[in-house]
């Protein structure tokens, strides 16, 4: 799992107990479980375990040491506070159960399933435009096009993208379910805002940077099943604080169980394409139009 999820999905989790914070003695002790395994390889696969904070904590939620993480009979080793990772090379298959086991230090033990659901959504490249100047929080404004072909099942996705190996922030993905290409072929497809912000490259990193020659685009499509689709809907629905989701948001579902837990398991095929940047002020998409 790459690692601009970590920041994020640490505590962007929440159970279907209702929770309300109204003062200091109302706040519970969660397990945070952040566990997305994906079919990439060449990616780490993590699980991430935290505590949640209180609504009036004003430090990082503590990470949770010292457990033991099993995905079927792989075991997760823990690299720094409370990351575990799979062994090099490790990725997960289309049609398999996957079984996650965490048993804590103090005795205490979660477990969920999930199985890949098929890749909706085949990508064959991508290539990138400019599109425009200061506008709003904008200080410059890409399109990032698509090539592929959609499959004619009921899907639903994640959309995000990198620059220079630096994803954006969660909260800034889309989700949708399937992308109304209805089993037809995608040519030159604008399917992602690329931006340019100098306040939100001091927040999230070079994601938001001015794009210049040499720089690598990376768009992602996640093919997710429901139930993760729903856990993701709820928590923007849920969001009313920055960070997003450090208090408990109420009515979130969440598919590990066991006692005061809050995340979700799930395992995602990805398509992913890349393009590097020749010319960032390019009006149009060179592969669409190779003769401008």
């Amino acid at each position: 799992m790459r690692k601009y999820l970590i920041p994020l999905l640490a505590f962007l989790c929440a159970c279907t107990e209702k929770v309300d914070l109204q003062s200091r003695s109302d706040y519970h002790d969660y397990l945070a479980v952040e566990a997305t395994l994906t079919d990439r390889p060449e990616d780490p696969q993590q699980v991430i375990l935290s505590r949640s904070i209180s609504y009036f904590h004003n430090e990082p939620q503590p990470m949770v040491s010292g457990a033991s993480v099993k995905v079927n009979d792989v075991i997760f080793s823990e690299k720094e506070a409370g990351i575990y990772e799979a062994p090099e090379g490790y990725s997960c298959e289309f049609g398999v159960e996957y079984k996650l086991r965490i048993s804590l230090p103090d005795g205490s033990g979660y477990e969920a399933e999930a199985t890949m659901p098929e890749s909706g959504f085949r990508m064959d490249a991508i290539d990138y435009a400019y599109a425009g100047g200061k506008t709003m929080d904008m200080d410059s404004l890409w399109t990032v096009a698509v090539w592929g072909s959609e499959k004619d099942i009921d899907s639903y996705y994640l959309l995000t993208h990198a620059v220079n190996g630096e994803y954006q922030p969660l909260q800034m993905c889309k989700i949708a379910p399937d992308l109304f290409f209805n089993s037809n072929e995608v040519v030159g497809f604008p399917i992602e805002p690329l931006l340019q912000s100098e306040r939100l490259r001091k927040q999230y990193g070079d994601c938001f940077k001015f794009l210049e020659t040499g720089d690598v685009i990376t768009l992602e499509i996640w093919t997710m099943e429901k139930g993760y689709f729903d856990y993701l809907l709820s928590l923007t629905m849920n969001s009313v604080s920055i960070p997003l989701f450090t208090p408990q948001p109420a009515n979130v579902p969440t598919n590990i169980r066991g006692k005061h837990v809050l995340g979700y398991f799930a395992v995602c095929p990805i398509a992913r394409a890349s393009v590097t940047v020749e010319d960032p002020f390019r009006p149009y998409f060179k592969r669409m139009f190779p003769f401008l």
